[in-house]
């Protein structure tokens, strides 16, 4: 009876360290003799799936190479032929990892399960890790400690310590050993010192260290910091000052705009102050009758009251006297006295009484108290010292006076 063709392997799968030698066992059974035996070894790289290769052949007792990346690397690990198709791999590189087939056939013998298929794993132990600081080495900032390798299979590990500290890391830290990384949070000049990572798979480790320096802030810094925020006061404070001092004058100065835009004429609604005796008698004398009556209204000018100099301004004026010199009839400005002025009312003086204007000025300072209304301006006077004085037509004529009809007015202040 005659057996049918069965291949067999130990294990599934194999692991090895890169550039060590990897044994893939493959046995077979057989009732026929190994004179037609025909072994054959295949590869599907982890790289590359979809593209099988041929690592080695054994067939009509010769043996033949596979894939370039194999050549001087593979053999069989016994001498053929036998039942043993075990090959070896020296000096296995990572692209060696894949899975691999012994495919067996020796005829007469036929079997359904002449395949036998494991897995080749090459390690490699994590390569020398780079570590680096990301972030501000000045004190109160937050850093990360940064460590990979750029191989490693299996993927490495990475834990970070501190060597010159207990504990190995200050409580604040937070460690990631998958992403390789620490972070220490408000720094110190404490956290200074010496740190190391380590980067360890299954078949190796690597190590790297970091000088880690915090840098102190330098007292000249200090004081730096400090007058500058006192410049910046200083001139924070100027410049209040300024601005308000700019703001006064410019007040000040609308201010005065707006009073030079008052009115200039001031009129007071008082009643004038009571005269002598002898001034009575004259404006008994010098008012025969109302129509032809010239009164002085108590109108003032401002600038009488701002100029102090006004209120004592006689010059233009004739003292009343006794005298019949005031009464003298006025000379024209053409040296005839024929001309007789026209008042507003159409009327002529009369020709055989010459009339004077009588003007009574207070000596008084400038007022106090002023009120505003409506744009009108009220003075408010001290108790005047009243002086009367008389100026003769001729006067008035001479300096261009105007004559107008004011209506008359009672002691009370009532128009008549």
């Amino acid at each position: 009876m005659v057996c049918p063709l069965e291949v067999s392997v130990s294990s599934g799968s194999i692991q090895v360290a890169r550039g060590q030698t990897a044994v893939l066992p493959c046995t077979f059974t057989t009732n026929a003799a190994l004179t037609n035996l025909n072994v054959i070894w295949m590869v599907t790289p982890l790289s590359n799936a979809n593209q099988p290769e041929q690592v080695i052949l054994y067939q009509g007792g010769q043996i033949f190479g596979g894939a370039p990346q194999f050549y001087g690397r593979v053999g069989f690990a016994v001498t053929m032929p036998t039942t043993s198709a075990s090959i070896f791999i020296n000096n296995t590189q990572l692209s060696d990892t894949g899975t691999y087939q012994c495919l067996v056939n020796n005829l007469p013998d036929r079997g359904s399960r002449n395949i036998g298929v494991i897995g080749l794993t090459v390690l490699v132990p994590p390569s020398a890790p780079l570590c680096r600081i990301q972030g501000s080495l000045d004190v109160g900032s937050d850093i990360t400690l940064t460590c990979s390798s750029e191989e490693g299979i299996p993927r490495p590990t990475y834990l970070w310590e501190k060597l010159d500290n207990v504990p190995k890391l200050p409580p604040t830290a937070t460690q990631d050993q998958v992403q390789g990384t620490v972070t220490l949070r408000n720094i110190s000049t404490v956290s200074s010192g010496l740190y190391q990572c380590v980067a360890s798979n299954a078949i190796g480790t690597s190590t790297c260290l970091l000088d880690l320096q915090v840098i102190a802030p330098h007292p000249w810094s200090i004081g730096l910091i400090a007058g500058a925020v006192a410049t910046g006061a200083v001139v924070l404070v100027v410049c209040i000052v300024l601005v308000a001092i700019a703001l006064f004058y410019w007040k000040n100065k609308h201010k005065e705009e707006e009073e030079e835009e008052i009115p200039n004429e001031i009129r007071e609604d008082d009643l004038p102050p009571k005269c002598s005796s002898a001034a009575k008698t004259f404006h008994a004398d010098a008012s025969s009758s109302e129509n032809d009556t010239l009164t002085s209204s108590n109108t003032y000018n401002s600038r009488y009251w701002n100029d102090p100099k006004a209120n004592h301004a006689t010059d233009s004026f004739t003292r009343f006297s006794n005298s019949n010199d005031a009464r003298q009839p006025p000379f024209s400005r053409s040296g005839s006295t024929s001309a007789r002025p026209v008042y507003a009312n159409g009327g002529h003086p009369s020709p055989a009484a010459p009339k004077t204007l009588v003007v009574t000025a207070s000596t008084a300072p400038s007022p106090q108290e002023v009120a505003r209304s409506n744009g009108s301006v009220s003075r408010k006077p001290r108790l005047p010292q009243t002086r009367s004085y008389a100026v003769s037509q001729a006067t008035l004529e001479r300096i261009g006076a105007v004559p107008v009809m004011v209506p008359a007015q009672s002691r009370a202040g009532s128009l008549v």
